[in-house]
């Protein structure tokens, strides 16, 4: 077993994550923004469905992410069941060589 999922288990470092869950919702419920990945809104009034609000670990515990110390991403239940245990991308800005002119 990961010691990530142990901590999940034995409740360490639970109430951070709770608490980061919950700060990100109410950001996103107070502003009404919709999830970052598919664009639809979320859906506060029944948080169990597919559009519910979901808190994801950008590295997946399953792979060796750990429960405290990321920062947590919003996300529909829908669109964190697709993702699975993948890995986000990271997206950074792309650079020219140097001395290349292209636009």
């Amino acid at each position: 077993m990961a010691s990530s999922t142990q901590h999940i288990r034995s409740g360490r470092g639970h109430r951070t994550y709770r608490r980061q869950r919950d700060i990100l919702a109410n950001r996103y419920r107070r502003n009404g923004w919709p999830c970052p990945e598919c664009g639809r809104p979320f859906d506060w009034a029944h948080p169990q469905s597919a559009q519910g609000f979901t808190a994801d670990h950008p590295r997946a515990l399953a792979t060796g992410g750990k429960l405290i110390g990321q920062q947590l991403v919003a996300m529909c239940r829908g669109c964190n069941a697709r993702k699975g245990a993948t890995v986000m991308p990271v997206i950074t800005p792309a650079t020219l060589p140097e001395g290349d002119q292209t636009p």
